[in-house]
This record gives structure tokens, sequence and C-alpha cells, in this order.
């Protein structure tokens, strides 16, 4: 008995290692693609050293979701891999101890490890988002000093627009500016065209000073004692220089965070039963709102009057206009033409508005079933790992690292294309969301069935052996036909 403790610690070790140095580096790896993907929004705004650590540590704590299962995955076939290349596999298993009493161990673990993803998932991850998200929404508002982008407006600046063709990063020149000045409230009448320019933020961050070479500023004379002054025409002062300096106000240009209660109605910033209560207040929103629509449409254009004639079943257009006029049936005909073509407008609106909504829940319905399946999908990554690495037999990082990376590939398309459709509202959200978890659990079950048995994995080299020799009789058939055709023209 003490010896399979012993053993159980040595799995445990083997599988725990491996399992932080992946987690740490696939959170790494995942944080720097996170910070080129925003890189945009955060170069140039004058940021604290606190407010930047903790971008990243929310950032890190988010990327949570992608990077444990993963982990899982990595680790777990490192670890039996790494048995299986020593020998090890092969002398427990001599010992008597089956590959799933080897497995008892990290089986428990990971069932505590699910239990805790969901902790996560509902808990930290809501307020981990929220913090987040709120954090970037007051860092892309904030005032820049060197954020105007090459070819788009910047409207960065209250009541100024500036626009530049290219700039350097090195020496923060830009060049072929053009500002538009509308501070005089009065329009388009100040103009500023310069050939290149600099820009620096004062000491204070009080007030944005920009530096213009080589160009000409165009301004309408306003005369506000004017009776007129709303006229079409104006005249204007136009004069160049060849350096000049531009001095704007920056109010807001402190740092300022922004209350997050603003962000906690959001789908990711809820747990489940917040996410609960919104999905069951929307629905019923809807329905009430809908039926409302439809029993006011109705009454109103419809059943706004009824024929004496109505007995619930189809009557003839005839017996209908019958005592009528000629002129009165074809007003009567028209009048009921246009109220099937009002009608059958509005059902098709009821219809693409109600699709709306649907997709409106499923969004909050796509999180509630992620708190789910992030845990389930820890725990049935282990159930591939495991047996693969007992299969292949193969130890060192590498083969795990690679058959992690397609295994996991595999399951995150599978994850988009369900959340997408789901989103689309094309299939429900059971489904969509739980497939993913239903297709990698059956290739665990096919694995695990391999590795009890001592079966090693289906090879694959006869089948593309057998393409390969059919492809090749294909060409040589084709040549030799080629040849015959060449040999029957010659002749």
């Amino acid at each position: 008995m003490l010896g399979i403790k012993k053993l159980d610690i040595f799995i445990l070790k083997s599988y725990i290692l491996p399992l932080v140095l992946v987690f740490f580096v696939s959170t790494f790896l995942l944080l720097m693609q996170f910070l080129w993907r925003y890189i945009d929004d955060l170069v140039g705004k004058g940021l604290e050293l606190s407010v930047i650590i903790e971008l990243f540590v929310f950032a890190a704590v988010g990327l949570l979701q992608m990077s444990l299962p993963l982990s899982v995955l990595c680790a777990s076939i490192f670890a039996y891999g790494s048995m299986g290349d020593t020998n090890e596999l092969i002398a427990i298993k001599s010992a008597g101890v089956s590959l799933g009493r080897m497995m008892k161990p990290l089986i428990i673990f990971n069932v505590f490890l699910m239990f805790g993803s969901f902790i996560y998932a509902n808990n930290v991850l809501p307020y981990s988002n929220l913090r987040l998200w709120s954090l970037m929404f007051d860092v892309r508002n904030q005032r820049p000093e060197m954020n105007i982008k090459e070819g788009v407006f910047f409207d960065g600046i209250d009541q100024v627009r500036l626009k530049i063709s290219s700039k350097n990063t090195e020496t923060n020149m830009m060049y072929d500016m053009m500002i538009y000045d509308h501070r005089q409230n009065a329009g388009n009448v100040s103009v500023i065209i310069a050939d290149s320019a600099s820009m620096k933020v004062t000491d204070d961050k009080q007030y944005l000073v920009l530096t213009l070479y080589n160009g000409e500023s165009y301004e309408d004379v306003i005369d506000r004692s004017h009776p007129d002054e709303n006229r079409q025409k104006r005249p204007f002062r136009r004069y160049s220089f060849d350096k000049q300096q531009v001095l704007f106000e920056l109010e807001d240009y402190a740092f300022s965070r922004t209350n997050v209660d603003l962000f906690k109605h959001n789908s990711q910033m809820q747990n489940v039963a917040q996410l609960d209560y919104m999905i069951d207040s929307l629905a019923f929103e809807y329905k009430v709102r809908n039926e409302k629509s439809f029993r006011q449409f109705f009454i109103n254009n419809v059943y706004k009057s009824r024929s004496t004639k109505d007995s619930g079943y189809v009557v003839s257009m005839d017996t209908l206009t019958a005592g009528f006029s000629s002129t009165e049936a074809l007003t009567v005909i028209s009048k009921a033409l246009n109220v099937a073509r009002t009608s059958e407008s509005f059902l098709l609106a009821a219809v693409d508005n109600n699709k709306e909504q649907e997709k409106g829940l499923n969004k909050l319905r796509i999180e509630w079933h992620r708190k789910f399946t992030l845990g389930f999908a820890c725990l049935i990554m282990f159930f591939v790992g495991a047996p693969f690495g007992a299969l292949v037999r193969k130890g060192g990082f590498g083969v795990p690292v690679i058959a992690s990376f397609v295994f996991y590939l595999l399951y995150y398309i599978m994850t988009m294309i369900g959340e997408k459709s789901v989103k689309a509202a094309s299939i429900n959200a059971w489904l969509g969301m739980w497939i993913p978890v239903v297709i990698i659990m059956l290739v665990s079950v096919y694995l695990t069935k391999l590795a009890v048995n001592d079966k090693g994995l289906p090879s694959l080299k006869p089948f593309f052996q057998e393409k390969f020799s059919k492809i090749l009789a294909l060409q040589k058939k084709i040549k030799n036909k080629k040849h015959e055709t060449n040999e029957t023209s010659g002749s």
C-alpha cells in the first residue's frame, strides 16, 4: 500500500511540474499576443507603471481560460510519454498496476481542477473582465501625446481635426499636416496646411504645443458686429510661414477612471446567477413586447371593423361584394390588398426582429455555457493527453507540444464555429457550445480504450501508400496513353 502511495506522489510530481511550466509559458505567449493586438491603444498615452501592471494582470487572469486546458493537455502527454520513453510504464505494469490505476491520482487532481475552473469562470473571470475592459476604455479615451495615425482624421483634441500623410516614429516628426480649427464654432473657417510638424505636451499636461514648418494658413474673417454675419461669402486672410507654434488646451489629459458599474451589464462581466436573471428577464420582456406589438397592429390595422358576413370560414369575394357597385367593390378589394401587404411586411419585420432578439439572448447563453465547458474541457483534455502519451511513449517537450497544439487547435476551431453559429441563431446554444466537448470526449474514450488494451495507434502509412500507389499508376497510365497517341499520329 505504501508503494502505491509513493507511486501516486511520483506521478503527481511528473504531471504538476510540466503543468505549471506550460501554464506560465502559454499564458505569457497569450499575453504577448494581447499586447501586440492592443499596442496601438497603449503607446503614447503617458500611462503610469501601476496602470500598465494592472492592465497586464487583469489581461493575464482573463487568458487563463485558454491557457489552462492547453496546459493540462500538454502536461498529461509529457508525463505519460516520458514514463513510456524511459520504460517506467512497462515496469509499473509488470508490477500489476494497470494504466487506469496509474491515472487515478491525476483523475482526482483534475476533478478538483475542474471544480476550481468553474469557480474561476463564475467568480474571478467576470471581475477580471470588468476591470480589464473598463481600464481599456479609459486608456483608449486617454488624451494622447502622439497617437495620430497616418491618413486618418484625429479627433483627440476638442473642436480640432488633424490629418497627416506620414510620420517618423523615431524623430516624432509628422508630414503633410492639415488642421481644421472649429474653436470659433463657425464651421471650417480656419485651415492650416504644413509640410511637417512636431508635437509635445507641456510639463503640467495642460497644453499641447504643435510646431508647424513651411506651411500656409487660411482663415475666414468673421465680423461678429456685422448684421448679416451668416452670409455665404466672407473675406479671408491667407499667409505663409516658415515656422509657427499653435497651442491647444488639454482639459482632460490626466488619466481618469470610469465607474466600473457602467460595464457590469455586459455578458462577460456576469456570473451564472446574473446571467440566469438576465436571460429570463429579457426573454419575458421580449415576449410581452412582441405580443403587445402584434396585438396593437392587428387591432388597429386589420380588425378595425368586421364584416357582418364574416362567419369564420372562407367566403368568396363575390359574396362579400354583393350589393356593392363595381367602383365600391374595387375600392374594397384594393383596401383589402393593402391591408394584406401591410400585414405581410409587419410579419416579416417581426420575424427579423425576433431573430435579432434571439441573437442578443444567445450572447448571454454562450457566456452561461462557457462557465461549465471550461472545467469539462480541462478534465477531458487530460483523458486525451494521458492515453496519447502512453501510446506514443516519447519523452521531452517536442511531441507533447506539437500534439497538444494540434488537439487544442482542433478544439478551439470547433468552439469558434459553434459560438459563431449560436450568435447567428443558426443552432441551439446547448448544441453549439457542447458539441466540441462531446467530440473531444469521444476522442478521449477511443484513445483511452487503445491505451488500456495496450494497442498502438492505427498507422496511416498503409493508407497513404495505397493512395500514392494509385496516383503513380494513374500517371503511368496517362503517360502510356499519350505515348500510344503520339506513335499513332506519327505513323
